[in-house]
């Protein structure tokens, strides 16, 4: 028999050092098991549930720009309404109209009224320009003026050329009014329902349980006796949520989008790009809160919604320079260089750099409190159960 080979000192020491984790080792350990423990049947599968739920909401309750057009034809004017005022600067002026003449003109009006508000109806919301409007509108009063001329004496003619007809009629509605109003809703579905609630709640819920899971499960004890400081091993955890978060939502964008590809909604290659890159500044920022409010107390989500009470709906509504404490409104500014949604919801634009750089920094804000809580404070399982 061979002799047992004897393990030199430094073949020992390099053993030694070989077990003792890095950082990136320590990343790739948690993410396996985070993306891994997202995979298990019963989360899978509710998570696939609430994943498709919103994009088929909306594909169901959103009207195509078309649909919508024929539903809610462009309202040019109200035909009694032009034909009450003719009337009553005739009578001032001595001429009124005659019941026949009055019944023609009514027709006159009525048809025209018509026949213009069917045409910018079809006209594609890519395609509607306020010139556009004026236009046709334009177009309207010429034919209006013409046919008038046929029913109407000269005195009478004189009068009615001289009257200027209600301010929709004479000045279209904005161009914001008619090129977008038809898209509205999915964009309410989208900004309003999912970007500024749905996307802020999840991140909150899953970052904010980051530590406190492990409370609950009686774990933490495990994590931190291991030779990686605690600000590190919360750093690595909050980038493998974050990582998940980025990706899973990434997924849900693409399904909204594309739910809003089947109605025809113009102009969402265009946006796509600036939304992806918001919802990615938002993720780090939300997650970041979450984490730091969940180290706080394990009621971390009533904190946020009280949170986002006072700073982002109270604070961040103010209109002086307070309201840059509020996360929002730099991803509203960031929003605003899309078309649509500065027309929609009337968001500023001011450029990219200060919004993007504030977000970092209140993600930034938000990790280095929540690391030095969590490496100063000590949690015990039992005292925290009993909050």
């Amino acid at each position: 028999m061979s002799e047992p080979i004897l393990e030199s000192s430094v073949e020992r020491g390099r053993k030694a050092v070989a077990l003792v984790p890095t950082f990136f080792g320590g990343l790739g350990g948690i993410w396996l098991f985070t993306w891994k423990a997202q995979l298990t049947s019963r989360r899978l599968s509710l998570a696939l549930v609430s994943l498709f739920t919103l994009p088929v909401l909306i594909y169901l309750t959103t009207s195509s720009p078309k649909d919508w057009a024929q539903n809610r034809p462009a309202n040019v004017g109200d035909p009694k309404m032009f034909l009450n005022a003719v009337s009553k600067r005739l009578v001032r002026a001595g001429v009124p109209l005659q019941p026949a003449q009055k019944v023609e003109l009514e027709t006159i009006l009525t048809d025209e009224y018509t026949r213009t508000e069917d045409t910018l109806a079809e006209i594609p919301a890519s395609q509607m320009s306020a010139e556009r409007q004026r236009q046709e509108i334009g177009q309207c009063r010429e034919r209006i003026r013409k046919q008038a001329q046929n029913v109407l004496d000269e005195r009478q003619f004189a009068v009615f050329q001289n009257y200027r007809p209600p301010n929709r009629f004479e000045q279209p509605p904005p161009l914001a009014d008619l090129q977008w109003n038809r898209t509205a809703p999915f964009y309410h579905w989208l900004i309003d329902l999912y970007f500024f609630i749905l996307v802020p709640l999840n991140c909150v819920r899953m970052c904010g349980a980051l530590i406190r899971d492990e409370l609950d499960a009686d774990t933490l004890g495990f994590l931190i006796t291991r030779p990686l400081s605690r600000a590190r091993l919360l750093c690595i955890k909050y980038i493998s949520q974050i990582t998940w978060l980025q990706l899973w939502l990434l997924t849900q964008t693409l399904l909204l989008f594309a739910a809003g590809r089947l109605k025809e909604i113009p102009d969402l290659r265009n946006l796509l790009p600036l939304f992806l890159g918001a919802q990615f500044l938002a993720i780090l920022a939300w997650g970041a809160l979450g984490l730091f409010l969940g180290l706080v107390s394990k009621k971390y989500m009533a904190l946020a919604l009280v949170y986002g009470s006072i700073v982002e709906m109270g604070i961040g509504r103010i209109p002086t320079n307070i309201n840059t404490l509020s996360l929002m409104r730099h991803l509203k500014t960031l929003l605003g260089h899309n078309p649509a949604l500065e027309s929609i919801y009337n968001w500023s634009a001011i450029g990219f750099l200060g919004p993007v750089g504030a977000l970092f920094l209140g993600t930034l804000l938000f990790l280095t409190l929540a690391a030095l809580m969590f490496s100063y404070r000590e949690y015990h399982h039992t005292t925290e159960m009993q909050k």
